[in-house]
Protein backbone atom coordinates (compact mmCIF):
# COMPACT_ATOMS: atom_id res chain seq x y z
CA UNK A 1 0.00 0.00 0.00
CA UNK A 2 1.52 3.56 -0.88
CA UNK A 3 1.73 5.58 2.06
CA UNK A 4 1.93 8.74 -0.43
CA UNK A 5 4.25 10.99 -1.50
CA UNK A 6 7.50 12.25 1.15
CA UNK A 7 7.76 15.63 2.19
CA UNK A 8 11.46 15.18 0.85
CA UNK A 9 10.35 15.07 -2.58
CA UNK A 10 9.33 18.39 -2.66
CA UNK A 11 11.17 21.86 -3.16
CA UNK A 12 11.81 23.95 0.02
CA UNK A 13 9.94 26.96 -1.47
CA UNK A 14 6.86 24.54 -1.85
CA UNK A 15 5.86 25.49 1.95
CA UNK A 16 5.12 29.02 2.60
CA UNK A 17 4.57 28.45 6.22
CA UNK A 18 7.73 26.23 6.82
CA UNK A 19 9.80 29.56 6.61
CA UNK A 20 13.16 29.92 8.93
CA UNK A 21 12.28 30.81 12.64
CA UNK A 22 14.11 33.18 14.37
CA UNK A 23 16.61 31.99 17.57
CA UNK A 24 14.34 30.84 20.37
CA UNK A 25 14.72 28.75 23.72
CA UNK A 26 14.12 24.89 23.30
CA UNK A 27 10.34 24.65 24.19
CA UNK A 28 9.47 28.03 22.66
CA UNK A 29 11.19 26.58 19.34
CA UNK A 30 9.14 23.12 19.95
CA UNK A 31 6.11 25.17 20.06
CA UNK A 32 6.99 27.45 16.97
CA UNK A 33 7.92 24.49 14.63
CA UNK A 34 5.09 22.82 16.20
CA UNK A 35 2.42 25.66 15.01
CA UNK A 36 4.54 25.88 11.33
CA UNK A 37 3.74 22.40 11.25
CA UNK A 38 0.26 22.27 11.95
CA UNK A 39 -1.03 25.59 9.99
CA UNK A 40 1.12 23.93 7.25
CA UNK A 41 -0.91 20.67 7.38
CA UNK A 42 -4.17 22.52 8.16
CA UNK A 43 -3.68 24.56 4.55
CA UNK A 44 -3.03 21.44 3.24
CA UNK A 45 0.61 22.77 2.00
CA UNK A 46 1.58 19.05 3.28
CA UNK A 47 -1.70 17.06 1.77
CA UNK A 48 -2.96 13.63 3.77
CA UNK A 49 -0.32 10.69 3.48
CA UNK A 50 2.51 12.82 3.01
CA UNK A 51 5.65 11.14 5.46
CA UNK A 52 7.07 13.75 7.39
CA UNK A 53 10.97 14.19 6.47
CA UNK A 54 11.92 15.93 9.28
CA UNK A 55 15.71 16.28 8.17
CA UNK A 56 14.02 18.81 5.24
CA UNK A 57 11.46 20.39 7.68
CA UNK A 58 14.46 20.86 10.12
CA UNK A 59 16.76 22.69 6.96
CA UNK A 60 14.03 24.86 6.10
CA UNK A 61 13.59 26.12 9.53
CA UNK A 62 16.48 26.36 9.89
CA UNK A 63 16.49 24.47 13.42
CA UNK A 64 17.82 21.35 14.61
CA UNK A 65 15.76 17.60 14.54
CA UNK A 66 15.32 17.93 18.13
CA UNK A 67 12.39 20.09 18.39
CA UNK A 68 10.96 18.58 14.61
CA UNK A 69 10.62 15.33 16.59
CA UNK A 70 9.27 16.47 19.57
CA UNK A 71 6.58 18.92 17.71
CA UNK A 72 5.73 15.67 15.22
CA UNK A 73 4.97 13.61 18.57
CA UNK A 74 2.71 17.05 19.71
CA UNK A 75 1.15 16.83 16.29
CA UNK A 76 0.47 12.30 16.79
CA UNK A 77 -1.44 13.40 20.16
CA UNK A 78 -3.33 16.04 18.18
CA UNK A 79 -4.24 13.38 15.69
CA UNK A 80 -2.98 15.68 12.64
CA UNK A 81 0.14 13.04 12.23
CA UNK A 82 0.07 9.48 12.52
CA UNK A 83 2.97 6.87 13.10
CA UNK A 84 3.83 4.60 10.12
CA UNK A 85 4.39 0.57 10.54
CA UNK A 86 7.76 1.52 8.98
CA UNK A 87 8.95 4.26 11.14
CA UNK A 88 8.39 8.17 10.89
CA UNK A 89 4.91 10.05 10.77
CA UNK A 90 2.58 11.00 7.78
CA UNK A 91 -0.35 13.04 7.80
CA UNK A 92 -3.43 11.66 8.76
CA UNK A 93 -6.21 11.98 6.54
CA UNK A 94 -9.57 14.16 7.45
CA UNK A 95 -12.66 11.63 7.82
CA UNK A 96 -16.46 12.25 7.54
CA UNK A 97 -16.64 11.18 11.23
CA UNK A 98 -13.46 12.97 12.72
CA UNK A 99 -15.25 16.48 11.77
CA UNK A 100 -19.19 15.31 12.77
CA UNK A 101 -17.81 13.87 16.19
CA UNK A 102 -15.39 17.44 16.68
CA UNK A 103 -18.62 19.79 15.90
CA UNK A 104 -20.62 17.37 18.43
CA UNK A 105 -18.53 18.04 20.77
CA UNK A 106 -17.83 21.64 19.85
CA UNK A 107 -21.33 22.69 19.97
CA UNK A 108 -21.88 21.03 23.66
CA UNK A 109 -18.77 23.37 25.01
CA UNK A 110 -19.70 26.35 23.09
CA UNK A 111 -23.38 26.46 23.92
CA UNK A 112 -22.76 25.90 27.66
CA UNK A 113 -20.15 28.61 27.14
CA UNK A 114 -22.30 31.63 25.72
CA UNK A 115 -24.98 30.78 28.01
CA UNK A 116 -22.22 31.43 30.74
CA UNK A 117 -20.93 35.16 29.75
CA UNK A 118 -24.60 35.89 28.53
CA UNK A 119 -25.71 35.57 32.51
CA UNK A 120 -22.93 36.27 33.70
CA UNK A 121 -23.28 39.57 36.19
CA UNK A 122 -20.11 41.08 34.89
CA UNK A 123 -19.44 40.39 31.54
CA UNK A 124 -15.79 41.38 29.96
CA UNK A 125 -16.65 41.44 26.29
CA UNK A 126 -13.81 43.60 24.64
CA UNK A 127 -11.58 40.73 23.82
CA UNK A 128 -14.78 39.22 21.47
CA UNK A 129 -15.34 43.00 20.15
CA UNK A 130 -11.51 43.53 19.53
CA UNK A 131 -11.37 40.40 17.07
CA UNK A 132 -14.74 41.72 14.98
CA UNK A 133 -12.69 44.86 14.40
CA UNK A 134 -9.48 43.39 13.57
CA UNK A 135 -12.01 41.17 11.28
CA UNK A 136 -13.48 44.57 9.59
CA UNK A 137 -9.87 45.77 9.56
CA UNK A 138 -9.10 42.74 6.95
CA UNK A 139 -10.97 44.71 4.29
CA UNK A 140 -12.81 41.69 2.49
CA UNK A 141 -9.08 40.24 1.82
CA UNK A 142 -9.24 36.61 1.28
CA UNK A 143 -5.84 35.26 3.25
CA UNK A 144 -6.84 31.99 4.63
CA UNK A 145 -4.17 31.88 7.37
CA UNK A 146 -5.47 35.19 9.01
CA UNK A 147 -9.14 34.00 8.41
CA UNK A 148 -8.47 30.69 10.68
CA UNK A 149 -6.33 32.70 13.19
CA UNK A 150 -9.33 35.42 13.42
CA UNK A 151 -11.99 32.65 13.59
CA UNK A 152 -10.20 30.78 16.37
CA UNK A 153 -9.66 34.05 18.60
CA UNK A 154 -12.80 34.84 18.12
CA UNK A 155 -14.65 31.98 19.84
CA UNK A 156 -11.32 31.64 21.96
CA UNK A 157 -12.28 35.10 23.76
CA UNK A 158 -15.97 33.41 24.18
CA UNK A 159 -14.54 30.93 26.19
CA UNK A 160 -11.81 33.15 28.22
CA UNK A 161 -15.40 35.62 29.07
CA UNK A 162 -16.14 32.15 30.73
CA UNK A 163 -13.22 32.59 32.96
CA UNK A 164 -13.58 28.47 33.28
CA UNK A 165 -9.84 27.17 31.79
CA UNK A 166 -11.47 24.04 31.12
CA UNK A 167 -13.51 25.37 28.21
CA UNK A 168 -10.15 26.18 26.41
CA UNK A 169 -8.32 22.73 27.51
CA UNK A 170 -11.28 20.39 25.99
CA UNK A 171 -11.49 23.44 22.52
CA UNK A 172 -8.01 21.88 22.51
CA UNK A 173 -8.19 18.58 21.21
CA UNK A 174 -10.69 19.17 18.90
CA UNK A 175 -9.29 22.31 17.35
CA UNK A 176 -6.90 20.84 14.53
CA UNK A 177 -9.85 18.79 13.36
CA UNK A 178 -12.13 22.18 13.29
CA UNK A 179 -9.47 24.29 11.42
CA UNK A 180 -9.13 21.32 8.98
CA UNK A 181 -12.41 21.64 7.93
CA UNK A 182 -12.92 24.83 7.83
CA UNK A 183 -9.77 25.92 5.49
CA UNK A 184 -11.36 22.74 3.28
CA UNK A 185 -14.54 24.54 2.93
CA UNK A 186 -12.95 27.90 2.07
CA UNK A 187 -11.38 26.94 -0.79
CA UNK A 188 -14.79 25.36 -1.96
CA UNK A 189 -16.43 28.23 -0.87
CA UNK A 190 -15.10 31.56 -1.09
CA UNK A 191 -17.49 34.00 0.86
CA UNK A 192 -18.25 31.44 3.79
CA UNK A 193 -16.31 33.80 5.88
CA UNK A 194 -18.49 36.73 5.09
CA UNK A 195 -21.74 34.52 6.29
CA UNK A 196 -19.74 33.30 9.37
CA UNK A 197 -18.70 36.96 10.75
CA UNK A 198 -22.20 38.11 10.30
CA UNK A 199 -23.41 35.31 12.67
CA UNK A 200 -20.29 36.01 14.70
CA UNK A 201 -21.46 39.72 15.33
CA UNK A 202 -24.99 38.52 15.97
CA UNK A 203 -23.46 36.29 18.59
CA UNK A 204 -21.55 39.05 20.29
CA UNK A 205 -24.63 41.66 20.48
CA UNK A 206 -26.70 38.50 21.86
CA UNK A 207 -24.38 38.41 24.61
CA UNK A 208 -23.71 42.09 25.17
CA UNK A 209 -27.68 41.80 25.63
CA UNK A 210 -27.47 39.20 28.66
CA UNK A 211 -29.82 37.10 26.26
CA UNK A 212 -28.53 33.30 26.98
CA UNK A 213 -31.00 31.70 24.88
CA UNK A 214 -30.80 33.46 21.31
CA UNK A 215 -26.74 33.69 22.25
CA UNK A 216 -27.59 29.59 22.44
CA UNK A 217 -29.24 29.43 19.72
CA UNK A 218 -27.11 31.48 17.56
CA UNK A 219 -23.91 29.87 18.29
CA UNK A 220 -25.84 26.42 17.87
CA UNK A 221 -27.41 27.64 14.33
CA UNK A 222 -23.59 28.90 13.40
CA UNK A 223 -21.90 25.59 14.30
CA UNK A 224 -24.20 23.58 12.46
CA UNK A 225 -23.84 25.80 9.54
CA UNK A 226 -20.26 24.98 9.21
CA UNK A 227 -21.17 21.73 9.94
CA UNK A 228 -23.45 21.16 6.76
CA UNK A 229 -21.20 23.33 4.78
CA UNK A 230 -18.80 20.84 5.17
CA UNK A 231 -20.27 17.91 4.56
CA UNK A 232 -21.76 19.33 1.50
CA UNK A 233 -18.38 19.89 0.22
CA UNK A 234 -17.30 16.61 0.98
CA UNK A 235 -19.86 13.77 0.31
CA UNK A 236 -17.51 11.46 -0.12
CA UNK A 237 -15.08 11.98 2.97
Amino acid sequence: MSLGPDLGARTPHSFSSLGALPPRDSSALARSVRDRLRLAIVLEEIPAGVRLNQVQVAEQLGVSRMPVRVAAADLVGEGLLEPLPTGGVAVRALSRYDVEAAYKVREALEAQAVREVALAESRDLSGIMAVLDRHAELGGRNDTAMLLELDRDFHGAILDATENPYFNRAMVAIWSVVERAMAGMLRTVPDLFDTAWKQHRQIAEALSAGDADLAERLAREHLRDALTGYLDANPDS
